[in-house]
């Protein structure tokens, strides 16, 4: 999980730029009544307050104008965003709407009920498993002697249906794909997030028309040990830090009480694989065979690099090491990411 984002507490300016266009305006308003009638009024009697108060109001309508002019200011900029997403519409639907999700690049399905968005369970059936990315593996020099190559795809069957084996055995980022994918089937509009440090925050989800998230996304693959709480609060503080009141969290494998716990009272929708699969299969036979052929495309086993966004390769341990997977670009990316034995096992027997 990597460490949340740090942003600088926004000023009066940003905020009202944040806002929709009629908060200017009415701020503005507000500014010129108080300036060219309330002011005047309270400091009468006095001589000196009041020909204070007069020269103000003179000039109340320069406040006015500024704030008109930054509510005109917003109002274009969501002119044209609204005019670039419909543009992103207009191409997804003259190619079919089938392209792959790209980072920071919004889906154009649109927006769908609350109830479709929430699972009708917080967990499923509790699996013990271990996790599968090791981000902090410990650094060690790569033996580009004993790189394996990865098997080809033409030669591996792929699955004919969905699986939880199949959710186990995507890679990581093909998993957050999937995940984003998920969601754009559905009808809910949503994006990734670009690669690197994250902050917690895999997808962004939106609901309305502020053209603001309004739930976030945190996607995990996992192993045999169960999502711990350590990782739901790094998302619940993702969370506070965007002021998002909304989460999901969705993983391969399942979650500890103590992590079910912190999600229940704070907004947090848990999905474990089990829960996923169930999701998945409630889908249309055709998209389901259109998200299984998305999620299986390629060598979807093998990890993409989480900083340079390809395949990684097979790297044989030295000193009694494990064999782990090591980024194509050595030395220049030293990303490393830990390899599960049956995993191992089986590119040994290829």
């Amino acid at each position: 999980m990597a460490p949340s984002r740090r942003k600088q507490k926004k000023s009066f300016l940003g905020k009202l730029m944040d806002a929709p266009w009629q908060v200017s305006i009415a701020v503005g308003v507000a500014v010129f009544i108080v300036l060219e009638w309330i002011l005047p009024s309270l400091v009468a009697g006095s001589i000196i307050l009041e020909s204070i108060a007069y020269g103000i109001s003179a000039v109340a309508w320069v406040f006015y104008g500024l704030f008109f002019l930054i509510g005109a200011i917003v109002f274009a900029l969501a002119a044209s965003s609204r005019s670039k997403q419909g543009k992103l519409k207009a191409v997804k639907g003259a190619t079919g709407g089938s392209s792959v999700a790209r980072r920071r690049q919004p889906a154009s399905s649109t927006v769908a009920s609350q109830a479709r968005l929430e699972p009708a369970a917080t967990e499923s059936p509790s699996v013990e498993l271990n996790p599968f990315v090791q981000r902090g593996a410990p650094e060690e020099p790569l033996d580009t002697s004993g790189v394996g190559e990865e098997p080809s795809s033409d030669m591996v069957t792929k699955p004919t249906e969905w699986s939880i084996d199949v959710i186990n055995e995507v890679e990581w980022k093909r998993f957050e794909d999937v995940c984003q994918k998920f969601y754009e089937t559905s009808g809910i509009r949503s994006e990734t997030t670009a690669l690197g440090p994250d902050g917690g925050m895999d997808i962004l989800l939106y609901q309305d028309d502020t053209g603001k998230p309004t739930a976030i996304v945190q996607c995990e693959t996992w192993g045999e040990r169960p999502v711990g709480v350590k990782p739901v609060r790094e998302l619940l503080g993702a969370m506070t830090h965007e002021k998002i009141g909304k989460a999901f969290f969705m993983t391969s494998g399942q979650f500890s009480d103590d992590a079910k716990v912190v999600a229940n009272s704070n907004r947090i929708t848990l999905i474990g694989g089990e829960m996923l699969l169930m999701m998945i299969r409630r889908l249309p036979e055709a998209a389901q065979k259109s998200l299984l052929e998305f999620a299986t495309e390629g060598d979807y086993k093998v990890p993409t690099c989480p900083s340079c966004g390809i395949k990684m390769k097979r790297v044989s341990g030295t000193a009694g090491r494990s064999d782990f997977w090591g980024c194509h670009n050595y030395p220049r990316c030293r990303q490393k990411l830990g390899m599960r034995r049956e995993v191992s096992r089986q590119l040994e027997d290829d």
